[in-house]
């Protein structure tokens, strides 16, 4: 119809052109009555057939920024290095002496759209209907290359290294739980690649619907830095991958459906015997030299990234080895260990690009939003009120936490209606600082910050 109107108003232009005396020319009202269709129609099989939603949309997503954003409202995550190995028998040296074996032989991360963290950076918050299109991965990696030569059947050859790149999407994810004995009614989600289908062998997973290979060179070496012959730091490189990996969507009632995953592994060409060091910062001597391979993660001292939702999860992963030598670790894990299991929760910064033909046109609302808390500082063994709006009737919770992100209250959840809403927060026994106010619902999730003084 849109099309047909601009061919309609060329036209009419024509027609003024040619009459130039007339001094003026009114469209006909009729010819204004034009609407377009709600439904958008796309051609499959020589025919048009109606699509629900028929806008499209791309963007780069990155959790780790939003949620510094959203949940930790501008509080930075303390970036590092993790090495990963195929084997815990390297140990790394550091400057106090301490010997540390390399524990992790698969890093990954779990992706969801869904996530309302991602309305705090600007990017679109997808729903369980949007099925969308992993088009590119980015994230920093830090190949430390010290044997550049090794022998072969006599033969010395270049050292080429290996890192394999899986990927996944809901039919090789599996999501779990688990509780505290502090908060038994609370569950933590998570979510994996299939615990089932990992090899401890071989370290990949049978899952995945795509596996890259990148082959490490010497051109590919990062930087090392040494200070009177001491290594003492790391340069990275970012390093991207065309994925182009289709995420699911379902009309049902599943919010895990349009989960995707990736995995990390490094296999090196020469591998050391146990007891070998990797690299030593105390400034020890090397018997033997050997490559090294890590990606930049990132953690908050005592800081927990809890996720109750059963419509979102967003968290990193990884395989140590006791998992990879049959131990199931607290009676339920097996393969992998979520980062939100550990007392600071890790997290594995990266970049996703994705797109999708699927969007509705309409801005998906949090369901939560126009928080408020007055008064707002308040004095500690006082009340302050908490007025919310929401899209829909919801049963909310709200979790109060300090700005580590450890837990100091949930107040049972409540039955609210669509419209405005309020809540009471008691802050007897709270000493002074700054807290985390955060309302949880299946329709959203939305964080104030509370000052006690």
């Amino acid at each position: 119809m849109k099309k047909f109107f601009l061919s309609l108003f060329l036209s009419t232009f024509c027609c003024l052109s040619s009459f130039a005396q007339i001094t003026s020319f009114d469209i006909p009202k009729e010819q204004k009555n034009i609407y377009q269709s709600k439904t958008s129609y796309v051609l499959k099989d020589k025919t048009l057939q109606p699509i629900r939603r028929g806008e499209s949309y791309s963007d780069w997503y990155n959790f780790t920024g939003a949620y510094e954003e959203s949940t930790l409202l501008g509080q930075k995550l303390s970036g590092y290095v993790s090495f990963i190995y195929p084997d815990t028998t390297m140990h790394n040296i550091y400057s106090d002496g301490m010997k540390q074996k390399i524990g992790f032989h698969v890093l990954g991360n779990m992706f969801d759209p869904k996530d309302t963290n991602f309305l705090g950076v600007g990017n679109q918050v997808l729903t369980r209907f949007n099925p969308y299109t992993v088009d590119s991965l980015q994230f920093t990696q830090f190949y430390i290359r010290l044997l550049d030569k090794t022998i072969i059947d006599g033969k010395t050859v270049d050292v080429v290294d290996t890192v394999y790149i899986q990927y996944f999407n809901f039919t090789g994810i599996k999501t779990g739980g688990f509780t505290f004995s502090a908060t038994p009614t609370l569950t933590h989600r998570y979510a994996t690649p299939n615990v089932d289908k990992f090899s401890t062998k071989s370290l990949l997973n049978s899952a995945a619907i795509k596996t890259d290979t990148l082959l490490l060179t010497k051109s590919l070496a990062d930087s090392l830095v040494y200070e009177n012959g001491t290594p003492k730091s790391f340069i990275g490189r970012g390093v991207q991958f065309p994925v182009k990996v289709n995420a699911l969507s379902t009309s049902g009632a599943n919010g895990f459906s349009n989960l995707f995953a990736f995995t990390v592994v490094f296999k090196p060409m020469v591998k050391c015997v146990l007891g070998d060091t990797g690299i030593a910062f105390d400034g020890s001597k090397w018997t033997k030299k050997y490559n090294s391979y890590g990606v930049r993660l990132a953690s908050l001292s005592g800081h927990t990234q809890d996720i109750f939702s059963q419509n979102k999860i967003n968290n990193m992963f990884a395989s140590n080895f006791q998992l990879r030598y049959g131990s199931t670790l607290f009676g339920f894990l097996k393969s992998y260990l979520p980062g939100t299991l550990f007392s600071s929760s890790i997290f594995f910064p990266n970049y996703l690009k994705i797109s999708t033909m699927n969007l509705s046109p309409k801005n998906i609302q949090t369901g939560i939003f126009g928080i408020q808390v007055y008064p707002n500082p308040v004095s500690n063994n006082s009340q302050t009120d908490l007025v919310f709006m929401l899209t829909s009737n919801a049963s909310v919770r709200l979790i109060l936490s300090d700005m580590n992100g450890r837990v100091v209250s949930v107040l049972p959840a409540k039955q609210c209606l669509a419209g405005k809403n309020s809540m009471v927060v008691n802050t007897e026994g709270l000493s002074k600082g700054i807290y985390v106010l955060t309302l949880e619902s299946v329709v959203g999730r939305m964080t104030s910050k509370l000052t006690i003084h």
